[in-house]
């Protein structure tokens, strides 16, 4: 799609990430801050009322978004959602994130795996809580600011309700069981995706967090999640929305997500595994599939002047400055719950004053 805009004139911010998702050069470098979590600082609400509660949660959206003019809303609420509606024991802190209680595991042994029973993500609690955001966030901004949903992966899903190390040595002493739950799981993640894609969304990124060096080899993440994965990605292609990555694990495998998942844009924090640094990511992946990054989250919270982010932002967008327009300026993982919100600012900013394509 050809996108006419008179020179010198402002894209929508639709327009802008449409540009760039086709490497057709924006008028700017496109923002999409994962703001998630620390949204709710914005409209005042407590973190468990924001994760639970849709109107406060698509509010403290609505009202980040104007207040900071950014391109994309991405839907991340936290990566308990799925798992805590076939009832796996979740906690909600007064000020950050909700997590998984995995010293109560759900999947408490292999036998466990082939009793896990299909549930309806119109119906359950957090899913439906989550779909009634994005459709209200839709109705609101849709038609200016990009809209993105979130799915955490199959075998993300998976270590929620199983913990992270049962699951790492059931994938190799019990892969067969592993798979099993993976069944119930990816039916359920393709009935919530179909659920997503009728609130409006324009885009969903799916969360493959183990297809990445530091967690998991890129033979076993092909043979464990890989089919499962491109089932739940194929739904969303298919159904014609943009489908994006999350994977905030060091060294990401791009060869085998795009191999299996072909996705046209990926959120990461790091480099892809056959990189040493971000310059040669740039040349190699950079006009295959549009990288969303890098800002380091923690950093971008805790230790960075605004200043600071806004020269880190400048280098990032050099970077990727021969990608066609291919980039979409981001922090590698969710902002910082309790960061400072005049880094976002000062994000804006940078883009505003480095991004420009001319």
């Amino acid at each position: 799609m050809m996108l006419l805009k008179h020179k010198g004139e402002e894209m929508t911010s639709v327009e802008r990430v449409v540009a760039a998702l086709n490497y057709q050069k924006p008028d700017r470098v496109p923002v999409a801050p994962l703001l998630c979590g620390a949204a709710r600082r914005v409209n005042g609400v407590t973190y468990p009322k924001w994760a639970t509660d849709a109107e406060a949660c698509a509010e403290a959206y609505i009202q980040s978004v104007d207040l900071f003019d950014y391109d994309v809303i991405v839907g991340l609420v936290d990566l308990s959602v799925e798992s805590a509606d076939w009832g796996q024991a979740t906690v909600f802190p007064p000020h950050s994130t909700p997590y998984t209680d995995t010293n109560k595991p759900f999947i408490k042994n292999e036998e466990d795996y082939y009793r896990l029973e299909k549930i309806n993500p119109r119906e359950t609690p957090r899913m439906k809580m989550v779909l009634e955001t994005m459709a209200r966030v839709v109705k609101a901004r849709g038609k200016e600011k990009v809209v993105c949903g979130f799915i955490y992966g199959p075998l993300g899903v998976l270590s929620q309700l199983r913990g992270h190390e049962r699951l790492f040595k059931d994938c190799l002493k019990r892969p067969e069981a592993v798979k099993a739950g993976l069944e119930v799981v990816t039916e359920v993640l393709c009935d919530y995706a179909r659920a997503m894609i009728e609130t409006g969304v324009h885009a969903i990124a799916v969360d493959t967090l183990y297809a990445c060096k530091t967690i998991m080899s890129k033979k076993m993440w092909e043979n464990i999640e890989g089919p499962y994965a491109k089932k739940l990605c194929d739904v969303i292609r298919d159904a014609g929305i943009t489908l994006a990555l999350h994977n905030c694990g060091g060294a990401t495998y791009f060869d085998a997500q795009i191999k299996w998942l072909n996705p046209q844009a990926i959120s990461h924090a790091y480099p892809a595994d056959d990189c040493k640094d971000w310059a040669e990511h740039a040349a190699k992946w950079g006009k295959k599939v549009v990288t969303m990054g890098y800002l380091v989250p923690s950093e971008l919270g805790l230790i960075m002047t605004p200043e600071q982010v806004i020269e880190e932002c400048r280098r990032e967008i050099e970077t990727f400055k021969d990608c066609d327009g291919g980039f979409i300026l981001a922090p590698g993982c969710e902002f910082p719950p309790n960061g400072s919100l005049l880094n976002l600012a000062a994000i804006m900013q940078a883009a505003r004053t480095y991004g420009v394509y001319h």
